[in-house]
């Protein structure tokens, strides 16, 4: 459930709402000076440098910071902490990871307090650098996205992909009003369980759906929980997901994809929740 407030812009760096530390460890050299039988003359040193990885800590409310991989991927890990409650990210290395270090939420309604991500396309007026997205639905021909989360966490929560569409290509610089897809993967909490269930890449999912509304604006919330959790998936196959969603009337082809988001939803507790590693392959 994303609910930043942002302003437009593309992230090719870090932005102005981010707050961040570093901790710099010094470099370790090894000198290893190799002087047999060697004539008059300077020594010669090998030195082996290994910098330390970088820390950066996200604390402020929707502080973000823009991360890659060594591929070349480009993503944005985002604090969504619209709750208020303090809330901590750790990144190491400016790489799409973020461990949750701190977290005060306290939300026992039905909404929660949080969803810390990281992203891949257009959000709240935000873009990933060289995104595809956004994109019609009709012209992606290909999205998989993959994500390894830990969950050794108390409290209450769920890990879900958050997959928003708009009814037109700008909706992404406010809230979209089209259809929200959250993909379960895991959860600690019971909630009541649907009873429609259906088949995609090869897995089993529980399906239910309302309609969502937030300060007079409404759209389609459709709910997809793995029907036996997980806490990783690798190349997950979307969209099967959508053309389901889409063949139920909730998502129409005429809509813009506008991004894929993996985090966490946060109720109470979270600290400990992180997200290990996260890449999106969308194609169009």
């Amino acid at each position: 459930m994303d609910r930043a407030a942002g302003f437009p812009r593309t992230a090719t760096d870090k932005g102005d709402r981010l707050m961040l530390s570093r901790h710099a460890a010094p470099l370790l050299v090894l000198g290893v000076i190799a002087c047999l039988a060697a004539p008059a003359g300077p020594a010669v040193a090998s030195l082996a440098h290994k910098a330390p990885p970088r820390s950066t800590t996200i604390c402020r409310r929707l502080g973000w910071t823009a991360v890659t991989t060594p591929g070349g991927g480009r993503y944005i890990v985002r604090n969504d902490n619209y709750g208020g409650h303090a809330e901590c990210l750790g990144n190491r290395d400016l790489a799409p990871n973020f461990t949750v270090t701190t977290s005060a939420a306290d939300s026992h309604g039905p909404d929660p307090a949080a969803y810390p991500n990281v992203f891949y396309g257009c959000s709240w007026g935000l873009c990933t650098s060289k995104s595809v997205l956004p994109a019609p639905v009709t012209r992606v021909s290909a999205a998989r996205a993959s994500w390894s989360i830990a969950t050794r966490a108390r409290g209450r929560w769920d890990a879900a992909f958050d997959i928003w569409f708009g009814r037109h290509r700008a909706a992404y610089r406010g809230q979209a009003t089209g259809a929200e897809l959250m993909i379960w993967l895991n959860a600690r909490h019971d909630p009541a369980q649907p009873t429609k269930t259906f088949k995609a890449d090869g897995r089993r999912w529980y399906l239910y759906h309302w309609v969502a509304r937030l300060d007079g604006k409404h759209w389609n919330y459709v709910q997809v929980r793995a029907v036996h959790p997980v806490s990783q998936v690798r190349g997950l196959a979307l969209l099967p997901i959508i053309r389901h969603v889409e063949r139920m009337g909730l998502i129409r082809r005429s809509w813009w994809m506008l991004n894929v988001e993996s985090g966490f939803e946060i109720w109470t507790g979270g600290t400990g929740l992180a997200t290990k590693s996260f890449s999106a392959d969308i194609r169009t």
